[in-house]
């Protein structure tokens, strides 16, 4: 049993760049399937309205990874000037001297600080040795966005054949009742992811909106994670409020409104 559990985890981890993709491709395709069946329906026909729907979706998703990418950008570039609020706030809470937990805490930010200083002192041939490695996470990335684009495609247009495969495979005893169970749950997990997508889009603009309010920088950035990181259930949300709240301790001298940041959060929170 263990051996079978050790080798199992070994091949989905040896196959996650095909895993991976695909199982964004499923949760895709039930995300698009209700529009483009709207558009289907509409008289417009199976493959246009797939090619439209994919068009629209994968150019929302590449214009918001593109500003998202640059919003990074800029933020790990303009970090190095907080440093002082970060060394403050640090010597505030430090109280009990350089052997408390804080004053270790403090020593460490200050190590990788002075880290992150030092010239790299390699030369060109070190930057010549790991410019393959730096390019292959991109290559692997678009081949990666690439085969979403297909699979989802290919699913959109080939829903009904993907179906009665599924139905011949596990439930060929009793047709029509395993192919109307596999059309509702497709339409519940469609409506439900269709529903969750709303509620935290508007969960990450209304974030964005307050913490571009406090003056908080990238606020779309934030808005944009939250809105991501909620679909993980449970540790999900509590990522995201750390992260802005991270930024805020930063950012802003004084704690009044990394507070508000918090505050912030937890209001929308209960809201949503």
């Amino acid at each position: 049993m263990l051996a079978t559990v050790v080798l199992g985890a070994a091949a989905l981890y040896a196959a996650r760049p095909v895993l991976t993709p695909l199982a964004l491709s499923i949760l895709l395709a039930f995300l698009l399937s209700p529009v483009a069946g709207v558009l289907e329906r509409r008289g417009l026909g199976r493959v246009p309205s797939v090619l439209v729907v994919a068009a629209l979706a994968f150019s929302v998703l590449g214009g918001v990874a593109w500003a998202i990418g640059t919003q990074v950008t800029s933020l790990a570039n303009e970090l190095p000037q907080y440093r002082h609020n970060i060394r403050q706030k640090i010597a505030d809470l430090r109280g009990a001297g350089q052997d408390s937990a804080l004053g270790k805490v403090k020593e460490t930010v200050e190590d990788v600080v002075g880290e992150l200083q030092r010239p790299e002192g390699q030369g060109k041939d070190r930057r010549l040795v790991e410019l393959p490695a730096a390019i292959a996470p991109f290559v692997e990335g678009l081949a990666a966005a690439a085969l979403v684009v297909v699979l989802v495609m290919f699913m959109l247009i080939r829903r009904e054949e993907l179906r009665d495969r599924v139905v011949r495979v596990i439930g060929y005893g009793r047709l029509t009742v395993t192919t109307k169970a596999l059309d509702e749950a497709a339409q519940k997990i469609s409506r439900y992811l269709l529903s969750y997508s709303v509620v935290n889009t508007v969960f990450g603009a209304a974030l964005a909106g307050g913490l571009a309010l406090l003056g908080l920088p990238y606020a779309i950035l934030w808005g944009f994670l939250t809105a991501v990181l909620r679909f993980i259930p449970y540790v999900g949300a509590w990522i995201a409020a750390l992260l802005p709240t991270a930024l805020a301790l930063a950012v802003f001298p004084g704690w009044v409104k990394p507070l508000l940041v918090v505050a912030l959060f937890a209001v929308i929170e209960v809201l949503v």
